[in-house]
């Protein structure tokens, strides 16, 4: 299963205007609702990561600048996630999986998450 993810410039349909290389396949991605250089996703291993387009990017490859730690991570692929929007910093998301649990991260220390809801 190819692990890369491209974000696409339409003015330039020939090539990636960025290739994300994730340390799993991404099974979703979110723009961050006000810093549009921010995107979080989930990846198919469980584990969750923050991608800065503004960091990290050698020649359009872009590695993830914050990843959480794969054993308090889910234990399904993550199918989904969102950014809190009644956060004061904006650095709150949330993730769901068929694991059966919505995690809820702070992208200042993804070691663990901030709280979960089991379902």
């Amino acid at each position: 299963m190819p692990k890369n993810s491209y974000i696409w410039n339409l003015n330039d349909p020939n090539r990636p205007e960025i290739t994300l290389e994730p340390t799993s396949p991404l099974c979703c991605m979110q723009w961050h609702h006000k810093i549009g250089e921010l995107i979080a996703s989930g990846s198919y291993n469980g584990s969750v990561c923050v991608f800065d387009l503004r960091q990290n990017q050698v020649k359009g490859n872009l590695r993830p600048s914050l990843t959480s730690v794969l054993e308090n991570s889910h234990h399904d692929p993550v199918y989904d996630l969102s950014w809190a929007t009644g956060s004061r910093a904006g650095n709150e998301f949330f993730s769901t999986s068929t694991d059966g649990r919505v995690l809820w991260w702070d992208m200042r220390n993804l070691e663990k998450p901030t709280d979960k809801m089991i379902l």
